[in-house]
């Protein structure tokens, strides 16, 4: 612009230079002695500007040089084409200086903003491992009950299973014994009656000669079978009023047999039922107990919410980047508060869904109580049923030993007469 427009006399006068080596201005020690690339860009960029100057004003000079008149003039126009692009060179370096200077405080500024969020970021997941640690130690306090539910559903199977075999081996055992002695007393009269009827044969045979003293024990035998035969009818009778007996026992007495061993497995069941059911009372409470926490988390975090947004509303409308970021930062604070809601809401749903289990291992232990009462009932009627069969069985046996000792009674009487006829006869 120096050489387009005129220059004053006043311009080419002498100026002292100064003497004092010039201060730098207080701002200068603020900034870093290392420069950004961008700014050192920006200085080579200047200085490449220059030197075309430089070299076009050298050119002049030398070219003009020989010329006596204008060589004093061309030197004090250079100079002062030289020096006025020194000060604008100055002030535009200065310029650039206070633009850096505006960057690095921007920059401390999002600096301290980054350092803030991150502190806060790091609050934040501190408080979600806390939460998660609690909801960890939450659901491995539920597997163990779960667990101990399992095993103890398991004990009561094993128990009910054994005791049933232990019935079922001791009812086998004593049905198997009342056969054998059913058995036993069958062989042991029959062989009495073959022993029987071979002495009568024999005593016929041998007192086959004396006709007329045999007639009477003929008769008297002959009695014997008739009366035999009325005591097998009798017999068959009372065998048919037995069974009719063992029937109407089976279907009127009332279960009595083995009635406190079912009754203790009853008590059991009963007391495992409770405590089951304590723990599922124990269950809900937590769940009602969590349902409590969430909604008062719910409604600390809308008034911590509330008052974040009162506090970064912006008070200069000059501010975007903050109101941006205060709004951003809101954005994440919301999002992480409703992934908290959410893992809250998936830990209640899964305490939900281990209370429903519960329920129905509850219900099922109920109905195998039942199942197994039935059970006791079927096995406590066929006990009694065994029980009137051997009853009878015992009564048959009686009837039949009155019958044997009649029959031995009567043969020994024979005997009697027969050893008084014989007397006679050798008298």
């Amino acid at each position: 612009s120096g050489s387009t427009r005129l220059i004053p006399p006043s311009h080419f006068q002498a100026r002292p230079h100064p003497t004092l080596p010039r201060m730098a201005p207080p701002w200068v020690s603020d900034i870093p002695l290392v420069q950004p690339p961008a700014h050192q860009d920006v200085l080579e960029r200047l200085s490449d500007n220059q030197r075309p100057q430089v070299t076009m004003w050298e050119k002049e000079v030398s070219g003009k040089g020989q010329e006596p008149g204008w060589r004093g003039r061309s030197v004090e126009l250079a100079g002062s084409q030289a020096l006025s692009q020194q000060a604008e060179l100055i002030s535009r370096q200065l310029q650039e200086l206070r633009r850096l200077e505006e960057e690095v405080r921007v920059l401390r500024e999002t600096s301290l903003q980054q350092k803030m969020r991150l502190e806060s970021q790091a609050m934040e997941l501190e408080a979600l491992a806390r939460a998660e640690k609690a909801g960890r130690a939450e659901a491995e306090g539920l597997r163990a009950a779960l667990a101990g539910a399992e095993v103890v559903r398991k004990n009561l199977e094993e128990g009910s299973q054994r005791e049933l075999e232990e019935v079922q081996r001791l009812h086998q055992e004593e049905l198997s014994s009342l056969t054998q002695a059913h058995q036993e007393a069958l062989s042991s009269l029959t062989h009495k009656a073959g022993g029987l009827e071979k002495s009568l044969s024999s005593l016929e045979t041998r007192r086959s000669e004396e006709a007329k003293e045999l007639a009477a024990a003929q008769r008297e035998a002959e009695l014997l079978r008739q009366q035999l035969s009325k005591t097998q009818e009798a017999l068959e009778a009372q065998v048919t009023l037995a069974e009719n007996l063992r029937r109407y026992v089976g279907e009127q007495v009332p279960p009595e047999v083995h009635s406190q061993t079912w009754e203790s497995e009853r008590q059991e069941l009963l007391e495992t039922v409770q405590q089951l059911q304590e723990d599922r009372d124990g269950l809900h409470t937590t769940a009602e107990l969590l349902q409590v926490r969430v909604q008062s988390l719910t409604h600390i975090l809308c008034i911590q919410e509330e008052e974040l947004a009162r506090k970064v509303q912006p008070s200069d409308c000059l501010e975007p980047e903050f109101t941006r970021k205060c709004q951003a930062l809101l954005k994440r604070w919301r999002e992480k508060v409703f992934a908290l809601m959410v893992q809250l809401k998936a830990q209640e749903l899964e305490h939900r869904g281990c209370v429903e289990q519960l329920k129905g291992q509850v219900a099922e232990l109920q109905e195998r109580a039942e199942t197994q009462g039935q059970e006791r009932a079927i096995l406590e009627r066929s006990l009694q049923d065994k029980a009137a069969e051997v009853e009878v069985e015992r009564m048959s046996a009686k009837a039949l030993q009155i019958e044997l000792s009649r029959a031995q009674e009567a043969r020994r009487r024979r005997q009697q007469q027969t050893a008084e006829a014989e007397e006679q006869l050798k008298l």
